[in-house]
């Protein structure tokens, strides 16, 4: 009795960590509050006269339409891991502008919009990994969405007149650092189990898919292929009695 009481323990421990259908609730509320509290702190620490009250639903009403957009470029249209994507890709966002923040803090110097500016290409390149490796969604496609939710926000987070930032030396300089690590790694782990493997992508989406929705077709189509026709000896014994 006590096992099983420390196994219903630990789940219910646990419950906001387990990535799956169940738990997207979580995902899309904490997304929201992420994007406002970027959102607060826009309105704080780095834009004078900032229309908070303009900015802020624009910000909520553009993540909730791109997220149900980015479902419908997944393998299969799976609005819950959508939501997973937009939530800890939002999550790297808001640590990258606080971590500015602390560190302007500390240095005693003006906060910048810099900040903002990479925490915006490190969600895209957050992207290019998980749409690759869990999507179903391949390199050159990823390439060009990774960028509509975080160029979308950061549109109708800043006024028109301090985007600028994005077109920074030092601002470029980081993301097309971030972006290019994001899909050599992508690359490099697509194809980290050749040759018995073909796509290492392939089969952790189809591991994902019999788990999260019971559905192990692709699993066994991924068997099918790396199966191989061998030939087996058989012996019989016979045993009799006078």
């Amino acid at each position: 009795m006590s096992d099983s009481n420390d196994i219903q323990n630990i789940h219910r421990r646990y419950t906001l960590t387990l990535i799956n259908p169940a738990s997207f609730y979580v995902s899309l509320c904490g997304s929201i509050a992420i994007a406002s509290i970027i959102s607060f702190l826009c309105f704080n620490n780095y834009i004078q006269n900032y229309e908070i009250l303009y900015h802020l639903p624009a910000v909520i009403a553009v993540l909730l339409a791109i997220q149900y957009l980015d479902s419908r470029f997944t393998k299969h249209k799976e609005y819950s891991k959508s939501l997973h994507m937009s939530f800890f890709g939002n999550t790297l966002w808001l640590i990258t502008v606080v971590g500015g923040i602390i560190g302007s803090a500390i240095l005693s110097k003006e906060p910048t919009l810099f900040y903002l500016a990479i925490g915006m290409f490190i969600f895209s390149s957050f992207r290019i990994g998980i749409m690759t490796t869990t999507l179903g969604v391949n390199m050159k496609k990823a390439c060009v969405l990774c960028f509509i939710q975080p160029l979308a926000m950061f549109f109708v987070l800043i006024p028109i007149e301090m985007w600028s930032v994005l077109y920074d030396v030092q601002s470029l300089a980081f993301g097309i650092a971030f972006l290019a690590v994001a899909v050599v790694w992508s690359y490099l782990t697509n194809r980290s189990g050749l040759p018995v493997i073909k796509s290492t992508h392939k089969l952790l989406q189809a591991y994902l898919q019999s788990v999260s929705q019971n559905d192990p077709s692709d699993m066994e189509s991924i068997i099918i292929e790396t199966s191989k026709p061998s030939n087996i000896s058989t012996s019989q014994i016979r045993f009799s009695t006078n």
